[in-house]
């Protein structure tokens, strides 16, 4: 029963500090289920609640959530990509969710002849990472810069710049 009672005044307490929060600062960024049972001596089956964990929005990050890719939020979470609403609105605005995105073109004999960046090199992948890490990247993915253009490799190279400098790697 104590455990029972300890989860429903932590619901009350998140339900009240939710209440007392603007509604354009938090967002909920993650539910879990929690198994409970009831009291040791009980035979009944243990009973699951969820549980909606509301957080504040880091500073930079948007409350439109039009403005992130919630489609990849699990996945950004999985390798370590904290916080994950940064990364999903960093997703957004960079690529707008698309995982091939690219900021170069190249002419048939694989010059670049376009970027955005004015050093001449290119953006790659859903997190649009810097061309100047190849050398990570063969690393991180043992192949090459296209390998950005991979879901797995271009969120792997982004949580090896996330440690290795934080989020300055982008701007929010």
């Amino acid at each position: 029963m104590q455990k029972l009672v300890g989860i429903s005044i932590s619901l009350v307490t998140a339900a009240l500090l939710w209440l007392l929060t603007p509604a354009q600062a938090v967002a909920p960024i993650a539910t879990q289920t929690v198994v409970a049972q009831s009291s040791p001596d009980t035979q009944s089956a243990p009973v699951p609640v969820t549980v909606t964990v509301i957080e504040p929005l880091p500073d930079g990050v948007p409350a439109d959530q039009t403005k992130r890719c919630p489609q990849y939020e699990p996945i950004l979470a999985a390798h370590g990509l904290y916080p994950v609403q940064a990364f999903s609105y960093i997703a957004w605005r960079e690529s707008r969710c698309r995982p091939q995105a690219i900021n170069a073109r190249w002419d048939s004999s694989g010059k670049i002849i376009w970027t955005l960046n004015r050093n001449g090199s290119y953006d790659s992948g859903l997190l649009q990472i810097n061309s100047s890490w190849k050398t990570v990247t063969r690393q991180t993915c043992g192949g090459g810069i296209d390998r950005l253009l991979t879901l797995d490799c271009n969120l792997r190279v982004a949580r090896y710049l996330l440690d290795n400098g934080g989020l300055r790697h982008w701007s929010l």
